[in-house]
């Protein structure tokens, strides 16, 4: 019975901890179906027009992200298809990194490790991914 005493509340947290990575990635996908409205609008027609080599016309490839941001943002609250949702995301930190590489001239404000206030931005995505690490290895051991 004590065992599920010290659970309850750590369940409690993991709960939260997945509700906020949902609002935040639902709020950043809603931001970019209104042009001109997310601060990283710019940043993520830049970096997807590097990857794909130009072949993704700009306003199609941030209505590609506004959706894939805001399905995660959804489902990662109501807790439905957590296993795939965490590589959703897993795999969309990986190119949230790339502007570090591609664009070192607006990650950083000289030369690494001076960052930008958009180094800084992607930067932060460690935690997030911190995070899943936690949830998932939690839903691991519970199920």
């Amino acid at each position: 019975m004590q065992a599920s005493s010290v659970n309850e509340p750590f369940e409690r947290w993991l709960i939260l901890l997945r509700i906020s990575i949902g609002v935040i990635y639902s709020w950043f996908g809603i931001l970019k179906f209104f042009p001109g409205v997310s601060p990283a609008e710019e940043l993520a027609k830049e970096t997807i027009h590097l990857l794909t080599f130009g072949y993704i016309n700009s306003d199609l490839s941030l209505l590609l992200l506004a959706i894939w941001e805001t399905i995660i943002g959804i489902l990662m609250v109501s807790g439905l298809y957590s296993k795939l949702v965490i590589r959703m995301i897993l795999l969309h930190m990986i190119f949230t990194f790339t502007p570090l590489f591609l664009l070192p001239g607006i990650s950083f404000t000289s030369a690494p490790p001076a960052l930008t206030l958009i180094g800084q931005y992607i930067i932060k995505n460690i935690v997030i991914i911190c995070a899943l690490f936690v949830i998932d290895t939690s839903s691991k051991q519970n199920g």
